[in-house]
C-alpha cells in the first residue's frame, strides 16, 4: 500500500512540474526569472518521472541509469535554482556564456563518471539487503561530493536572497521573503531522505515540486511587473544625454553613443577607443565659456572666437568642475549642475548643461563621478528668441500704455487750449465736492468770460479768435496754483475750481489773473490785441450740487457784465471788485489804469474800455472814442486830430500809440490795438 501512495506522489509531482515548466517557458521572454523557473521545474519534473518509474522497474541495470539520470536533473535543478535567485535580485541579469559554462560542468562530470563502469561505482551500487531478496541503494563517495556541491550553490542562493530581503527595496522584499520560504520544504525533504527518515525513497523531487510552485506564483501573482527587464545599456545607447563615468583619477571609465558622439564632435582627432583617456586632456583643447556670458561675447569685434580653450582658462571657467585646476587630481563636488557653452571643429556654438554625481562604492568611499550632459542649444536659442519678443512685447506695452494715457488726458482735455474740457471739471468738482464735505473746508468756483469775444470773431477772422482763447489759457493756467482746476466751460467761456479757498479769497486771486491778463498783449491776426474778462465768483455750502454752484457763478458773471464788464463779482456780494473805474466817465484802460481816466498811455482822458459818458468813445471828452474818428481825420484822442488806439492817425501818415505822437510817416512801436469798446 505504501509503494503505489509513493508512486502516485511522484507521478503527481511530475505532473505538476511539467504544468509549472510549460507555462513557465512560454512567459520566458516576459522576464528572465520565469524562463529560469522553467528550466528548474523541468529538472524537478524528470526527478520525478525517474523516481516513479524507479517504483515500476525491477531490473538492477535499468534502476542504476534511472539514478544517473536523476544525478543529471538534481545538477539541472541546483543551477536553475542559482540563475533564479539572481535574475530575482537583479531583473537585468541575463545569462552569461561564462556561467552557462560552469553550471554545465558538474552535470557533465557526473554523466562521464556513469559512462565508465568504475567509476559508477564511486556513485551508486546495488547490493542485496541481509536475509532479503530485495536490492538496496549504496551511495559512494562521488554521490556525497556531488551533494556537497548542490548544497553549496544552494547555500549561495539562499544567501543572496537573505542580503538582498535585508537590503534590497522594500516593495520586493516580499518576492525576495517567499522565495527564501519556498526553498525550504525541498531542504527539509532532502535532509530527511539521506538520513533514512522516508525509508529507501528518495522524496527530495516532491518537495522540490512545491517549491517550484510556490516560487512561480510569487513570481507572476505578485511581483512580475517588478521583474520585467529593463536593459539599461540598451537605454543608455538610445537616450540622446550624455553620459559618462570617470574614475578618481580623471580617466574615462565608459560612456555611452551620445557622449561619444559630442566628443567627437568637439575634438575630431581623438583615438578610436575613447575610455582610459584623461577627461582633462580631451577637453583641454576645446573652447568653453559659461553659458550666461556667452550671448554677450558671441559679439566680438575681432573676429577670434570670444571663447577661450579650457587649458587657456585653466582656473576660470572650469573652477566649477576642476576646483583645483587642471594640473591638479580631480577632486569634483559630489553633486553639482552648470551650464557651459562649447565650440565646436566646425566653430559653431552648443550649450551644455552638465550634471556631476559622485560615485560611491558599498563603504561609502568616492570611486568616480558620473556625468549626465544635455544639449540645450535649440531650447537656449528658444529662450532668447522668447526673452527678446517679450522685450518686444514690453515695449509694444509700454507703447501701447502710453497711447492710451495720452487717449485717456485727450478724452479730458480741451484740443485747442490744452486745459481741462467739461467732462474732467464736473467729475474733478464733484470729487472736490465731496472732499469738502467730509474735511469740512471751503471750495470756490470762478466762472470767466472773455469780454466781447464776438467782435474780434468778427473784426480778425475765427483764427484770430483761436489765438486769443490759446494765449488767454496759457496766461491763466500759469496763474493758479497747484491743486486747482481749470478748465475750458465752452466757447470764451473758462471755470476755475479753488479748493480750499473761501469766496472771498477766490475773488482776490482771480482779481489777480484778471489784472495780470489785462496787462498782456495777445498777437492775433497779425494784430496785438489787449484782453480782459468778466469773472463771477460762487463759494459751495453744504448741500449744493455741482450745476447749483456754477449756476451761482454764472448769475455772478452776469451781474459783472451789467456793471460794465472786465471786473470780478462774488455771488451774493453787497458789491463788485473792479479792474479800474474809480472814477466815473473814464475808461477801463487795458489793465488798470495807474492814473485814472487814461489807458497805457500818459494822456488823460483816453482809453480802450467802455462808453461811460453817452456819445464818446473811451476817452473822458465828449466826441472822441475807441473805435473810430469823431472828427474826420482823426483817431481815438482827447482831442480832435489827435487818437490812441485803433490805427487812426494823429497827423496824417503818422499814428499815436499810447498817447505818443509820432511823426508823419512813422508807425506805432507797439503796433497793438484795442478792440472798440473792448
Amino acid at each position: 500500500m505504501r509503494e503505489p501512495l509513493l508512486a502516485l506522489l511522484f507521478m503527481l509531482s511530475a505532473v505538476v512540474a511539467s504544468v509549472v515548466a510549460l507555462v513557465g517557458w512560454r512567459r520566458r521572454h516576459v522576464t528572465p526569472a520565469v524562463g529560469t523557473l522553467a528550466v528548474v521545474a523541468t529538472g524537478i519534473a524528470v526527478w520525478s518521472v525517474t523516481g516513479w518509474l524507479g517504483f515500476l522497474v525491477g531490473d538492477p541495470g535499468v534502476l542504476v541509469w534511472l539514478g544517473a539520470v536523476g544525478l543529471l536533473s538534481v545538477g539541472a535543478v541546483m543551477a536553475g535554482f542559482h540563475c533564479l535567485s539572481l535574475a530575482v535580485v537583479d531583473r537585468a541579469w541575463r545569462l552569461s556564456r561564462r556561467t552557462a559554462l560552469w553550471l554545465s560542468a558538474e552535470p557533465a562530470l557526473v554523466l562521464a563518471a556513469f559512462l565508465v563502469a568504475p567509476w559508477r561505482q564511486r556513485f551508486i551500487t546495488l547490493v542485496a539487503a541481509p536475509g532479503e531478496s530485495a536490492l538496496l541503494l549504496e551511495f559512494g563517495p562521488l554521490f556525497w561530493m556531488h551533494t556537497a556541491y548542490s548544497y553549496i550553490l544552494l547555500t549561495f542562493c539562499m544567501a543572496r536572497l537573505v542580503r538582498a530581503w535585508i537590503r534590497g527595496p522594500r516593495t520586493q522584499r516580499r518576492l525576495y521573503g517567499i522565495t527564501l520560504l519556498a526553498a525550504t520544504p525541498s531542504t527539509l525533504v532532502n535532509v530527511a531522505s539521506l538520513a533514512g527518515l522516508t525509508g529507501e525513497a528518495d522524496m527530495t523531487p516532491i518537495g522540490f515540486c512545491v517549491t517550484t510552485v510556490l516560487s512561480y506564483w510569487a513570481l507572476v501573482r505578485l511581483s512580475l511587473h517588478e521583474l520585467v527587464p529593463v536593459e539599461r545599456r540598451h537605454v543608455l545607447d538610445r537616450i540622446s544625454d550624455l553620459v559618462m563615468t570617470i574614475d578618481p583619477s580623471g580617466r574615462i571609465l565608459d560612456l555611452n553613443p551620445a557622449a561619444e558622439r559630442m566628443l567627437r564632435q568637439l575634438a575630431p582627432g581623438l583615438p578610436e577607443r575613447i575610455t582610459g583617456l584623461p577627461v582633462l586632456g580631451v577637453l583641454a583643447d576645446v573652447p568653453l565659456t559659461d553659458t550666461e556670458t556667452a550671448p554677450a561675447l558671441s559679439g566680438a569685434e575681432d573676429g577670434d572666437p570670444p571663447f577661450l580653450t579650457v587649458a587657456e582658462r585653466r582656473d576660470t571657467v572650469p573652477a566649477k568642475l576642476f576646483p583645483r585646476g587642471l594640473d591638479a587630481p580631480l577632486d569634483l563636488v559630489d553633486r553639482l549642475e552648470t551650464d557651459y557653452t562649447v565650440v565646436d571643429a566646425r566653430g559653431r556654438g552648443v550649450d551644455l548643461n552638465v550634471r556631476v554625481s559622485a560615485l560611491v562604492d558599498s563603504r561609502g568611499e568616492r570611486v568616480g563621478w558620473a556625468f549626465v550632459g544635455r544639449d540645450v542649444t535649440a531650447l537656449n536659442a528658444q529662450r532668447w528668441a522668447l526673452r527678446e519678443a517679450n522685450a518686444r512685447l514690453q515695449e509694444q506695452v509700454a507703447t501701447i500704455e502710453a497711447l492710451r494715457a495720452d487717449l485717456a488726458e485727450q478724452a479730458v482735455r480741451d484740443a485747442l487750449t490744452g486745459l481741462h474740457n467739461r467732462r474732467f471739471l464736473m467729475e474733478a468738482l464733484g470729487r472736490e465736492m465731496r472732499a469738502a464735505g467730509v474735511s469740512g473746508g471751503s471750495l470756490s468756483v470762478a466762472l470767466l468770460d472773455i469780454d466781447h469775444f464776438k467782435q474780434i470773431n468778427d473784426r480778425y477772422g475765427h483764427g484770430a479768435g483761436d489765438q486769443v482763447l490759446m494765449r488767454f489759457a496759457k496766461l491763466v493756467g500759469g496763474r493758479v496754483r497747484a491743486g486747482d482746476v481749470v478748465a475750458r466751460y465752452g466757447g470764451e467761456e473758462f471755470v476755475i475750481v479753488f479748493p480750499g479757498a473761501s469766496g472771498e479769497q477766490a475773488v482776490e486771486r482771480v482779481e489777480a489773473i484778471r489784472v495780470w491778463v489785462a496787462a498782456g498783449r495777445v498777437p492775433a491776426g497779425g494784430h496785438t490785441l489787449s484782453v480782459s474778462f468778466s469773472a463771477g465768483v460762487a463759494g459751495w455750502c453744504s448741500g449744493m450740487d455741482a450745476g447749483e454752484v456754477l449756476h451761482a457763478a454764472d448769475e455772478a458773471l452776469y451781474a459783472a457784465k451789467r456793471a460794465g464788464r472786465n471786473r470780478v463779482v462774488l455771488a451774493g456780494g453787497a458789491g463788485a471788485v473792479v479792474s479800474g473805474d474809480a472814477v466815473p466817465g473814464t475808461g477801463a484802460g487795458t489793465g488798470g489804469d495807474a492814473v485814472p481816466g487814461t489807458d497805457a498811455g500818459a494822456v488823460p482822458g483816453t482809453g480802450a474800455g467802455g462808453d461811460v459818458v453817452p456819445g464818446t468813445g473811451a476817452g473822458a471828452v465828449p466826441g472822441t472814442g475807441a473805435g473810430g474818428d469823431v472828427v474826420p481825420g482823426t483817431g481815438a484822442g482827447a482831442v480832435p486830430g489827435t487818437g490812441t488806439g485803433t490805427g487812426g492817425d494823429a497827423v496824417p501818415g503818422g499814428s499815436v500809440e499810447a498817447g505818443k505822437r509820432t511823426a508823419p510817416g512813422q508807425s506805432s512801436p507797439m503796433g497793438g490795438e484795442t478792440p472798440a469798446a473792448a
